[in-house]
């Protein structure tokens, strides 16, 4: 076997990894421990192919393993490995094969795709609402190989710093940080030292009369409103009590808010500040990320779908 394709194993073996940490734990994939024997016989590497590239991984500090190879972690050079080399093919194969990805992944960089989701959330940087990263891919016709890239291009913004984002199943809602406020202003990721909303990017898209992703939905009564809040309200309390992922302090802050909102339902009164403070202490917390989107969206501060 020569040098590229064994790079190229190893490559896919890394990613692969990462893929499967991201769906087991959305918001936190480099805490998530895999069985490397059982994760390479699952994407069609023996014993030896497996041992060979976890070596090579652990040499190169791309995961981090036990003396046995009794675990696999993927470690954040490992990450920012992967974010390098994200424009190849995905597939071991040989160089006779088809080892293309997609049409639509070649057409368009990940940086220009993560420079046009900024460019986007920064037309909304000052009115204090959340904005659906996926309807902005559908919307600007940006091509997404599946809800997973969605994710990662949504972690890689708010691991830059650049977003606080609300996850949830196959999507995520997002505002712009203040630093990500300066870096549309300041630099892009496509153009290193050009204002990402000053550039012209050199790609097609689509004309479309749902650029504008605010919708302004008034359709459901007050009193409808309410009820499903107070029912998400209680189904954040019950999921934090039982959650012993989420910080015991982060925890009571939520409860407080939580508890803050209630009060202000109980009055039919929307509490548009508190459910802000709930949505920004939730980011990254999977497992009440759909109720938070619900009472986002009562408080108006995340646009329905």
């Amino acid at each position: 076997m020569n040098l590229k394709q064994q790079l190229k194993e190893k490559n896919l073996f890394l990613r692969k990894a990462y893929e499967a940490a991201y769906e087991y734990a959305p918001s936190s994939p480099l805490s998530v421990s895999l069985d490397p024997r059982e994760f390479g016989n699952s994407i069609g590497f023996d014993e030896t192919q497996t041992e060979r590239i976890m070596m090579e991984l652990v040499e190169d500090g791309y995961v981090q393993s036990s003396l046995g190879m009794g675990m696999l972690l993927v470690t954040r050079l490992g990450l920012d490995y992967l974010r390098e080399i994200e424009d190849e093919p995905m597939t071991a194969s040989s160089d006779n094969e088809n080892t293309t990805l997609s049409s639509n992944s070649k057409f368009m960089k990940q940086s220009e795709k993560l420079d046009l989701i900024l460019r986007e959330l920064y037309k909304y940087k000052n009115d204090d609402k959340y904005y659906s990263i996926g309807w902005i891919c559908q919307s600007l016709s940006i091509p997404l190989d599946s809800p997973l890239e969605l994710n990662k291009l949504a972690h890689r913004l708010k691991d830059d710093g650049y977003i606080n984002p609300l996850f949830s199943h196959n999507d995520c809602s997002a505002e712009l940080t203040s630093y990500g406020i300066e870096y549309c202003e300041d630099n892009s990721y496509t153009y290193s030292g050009h204002s990402i909303i000053t550039n012209n990017y050199s790609i097609s898209i689509v004309n479309s009369p749902n650029s504008n992703i605010v919708n302004q939905s008034s359709n459901v009564t007050i009193t409808q409103d309410i009820t499903e809040a107070s029912q998400a309200v209680e189904k954040i309390r019950e999921t934090v009590a039982l959650d012993t992922t989420i910080d015991k302090e982060k925890a009571a802050e939520i409860l407080e808010c939580l508890n803050e909102i209630q009060d202000n339902l109980k009055s039919n009164q929307k509490p548009k500040f508190a459910i802000k403070s709930l949505i920004d202490l939730a980011s990254g917390i999977s497992s009440i990320s759909s109720w938070v989107t619900t009472l986002g969206q009562f408080a108006g501060i995340i646009p329905l779908p």
